[in-house]
């Protein structure tokens, strides 16, 4: 490709330079073509002109595009392009730019003929024609470019950082949960290098360590948690972003791994099963329900009524159990001490359903209030290692390692009880946006987030219409006697 020079000849005999603008810069600058006289008629001066003047305005368009401006006029742009075509900025020349996907500059030259080493030397003012060759007549060394300044407020090293975010993470954050993200970040860390600049770590560096940690043994599950440690929302690059630490924009950990079809077909092989209608029944018939102590069948009621998670459960607190309107609720909240949740929707209210009222619920909260207690679950320490649903996890597996052991082979716990809930709501017809506002689910729709309203706890219960039911039309038919206990 010969050196554009943007030439055209009026009926007068000189020369103008004539340049289209490019079009993503046209509504900016206002105008479509680029049209200045030269005021030569000599073609070797026009040229050299010419030459000048490209380089000028590749240069200005450059500008404008790093300083994203909105409004630039044509006076203004001449200004800068006289500023820019000066001798002292006539090494900005360029010809060919390409940034690749890392980031990297390269600005490259092709000369075809004598005479364009001539002008191309006089405008550069190189002293011979060895030093044009040297640019690179025919595959030149990438160019080195000067680095743009990194949109921080602060630059940091790797190992502060990390230290910064834990001490951030620590006060509420399970103790295993922070240790699993501690041993992700350390191992991010460590792969970059502990001195190395937060704010200069790009994208592919992410990708290698993914693949670096996948060489080593790491499945799909793990890699996947992660990138939700190191990537996701509140995880290391989303504080360091927040903090000026990280430029604004791309998170660089995020959209490296994710579960093919196949695997995803075997997690959901191995999740959690729903109990089946006869498995209900033998969960909670009288004979065995009472096998569990009084907390524990409250709390698998709670489970099996609301579609609760366990450390939902296990976290309420008396001040939870609330009415609205008339209806009395339970509270999921992240307000009271130790209280967390899993996600932003998982704050919710949730009616009680009338058979856990029949059953004698609010009179046992009754009966934990006058005792003294502020949780509704004493034994769910709020500092518990594995969350405060654990003992419930684990009094419910054993039970269910007694009156299950014959059954099908699969995994059950407390956990299908949140899923034959969904189930059931979804098989009695329940529309998903309530379901999902009851159980604390986010549906995967920019539509429903930005425009749905919530729903109240009496729409919660009853449903939007006959053709629209509630939580109340749940029936799991248990055959359990009304008292203070379950």
């Amino acid at each position: 490709m010969r050196i554009p020079h943007h030439l055209i000849r009026t009926t007068s005999g000189t020369y103008a330079f004539r340049q289209r603008v490019p079009s993503d810069l046209q509504v900016v600058i206002g105008r479509k073509l680029i049209k200045q006289t030269l005021r030569t008629t000599n073609l070797a001066s026009a040229r050299l002109r010419a030459i000048v003047l490209a380089s000028g305005y590749a240069h200005a368009y450059d500008l404008l595009r790093d300083q994203r401006v909105d409004r630039f006029s044509k006076k203004d742009l001449d200004a800068l392009v006289d500023r820019l075509s000066s001798g002292a900025d006539r090494h900005d020349l360029t010809l060919h730019r390409t940034q690749a996907a890392d980031g990297t500059i390269t600005e490259r030259w092709q000369i075809d003929s004598e005479d364009d080493v001539r002008l191309f030397r006089q405008a550069q003012t190189f002293a011979t024609a060895a030093e044009v060759d040297a640019i690179g007549m025919l595959d030149p060394e990438p160019r080195p470019v000067r680095e743009p300044r990194p949109q921080v407020s602060e630059t940091i090293s790797l190992e502060k950082a990390r230290d910064a975010w834990l001490a951030s993470i620590k006060p509420r954050t399970l103790p295993k949960t922070y240790t699993i993200k501690t041993a992700a970040v350390e191992s991010l860390v460590a792969f970059l290098g502990p001195k190395s600049k937060l704010h200069t770590v790009t994208r592919p560096d992410l990708a290698r360590w993914y693949q670096h940690l996948r060489d080593n043994g790491a499945s799909t599950p793990t890699l996947t948690n992660k990138q939700s440690y190191v990537g996701g929302k509140a995880g290391f690059f989303d504080w360091a972003m927040a903090s000026g630490y990280f430029p604004q924009g791309d998170n660089p950990a995020t959209g490296h791994v994710s579960y093919s079809l196949r695997e995803k077909r075997a997690r959901r092989k191995l999740g959690f099963k729903a109990y089946d209608r006869d498995q209900i029944q033998t969960i909670f018939s009288p004979s065995n329900i009472e096998k569990l102590s009084e907390n524990a069948r409250w709390a698998s009621l709670l489970g099996l009524y609301t579609g609760a998670r366990a450390s939902e459960v296990g976290q309420l607190l008396i001040a939870d159990i609330v009415l609205e309107g008339k209806l009395p609720c339970i509270r999921i909240s992240d307000e009271g001490e130790n209280q967390k949740v899993k996600t932003e929707v998982s704050l919710r209210t949730v009616p009680l359903h009338p058979d856990l009222l029949a059953l004698g619920f609010m009179d046992w909260v009754a009966t934990r209030k006058a005792a003294g207690h502020k949780r509704l679950f004493p034994q769910a320490k709020g500092d518990a290692l594995n969350g405060q649903g654990n003992w419930i996890t684990k009094a419910f597996s054993r039970h269910l390692a007694t009156i299950g052991k014959d059954w099908p082979k699969a995994k059950r716990g407390f956990h299908s009880l949140r899923k034959t809930f969904i189930q059931e709501l979804q098989t009695l017809g329940v529309a998903s946006e309530l379901r999902a506002q009851i159980v604390g689910h986010e549906l995967d729709d920019e539509h429903h987030a930005t425009y749905s309203r919530a729903f109240t706890a009496k729409e919660k219960l009853n449903g939007m219409g006959k053709h629209s039911p509630g939580l109340a039309s749940l029936n799991c038919e248990l055959r359990l006697r009304a008292s203070g206990k379950a």
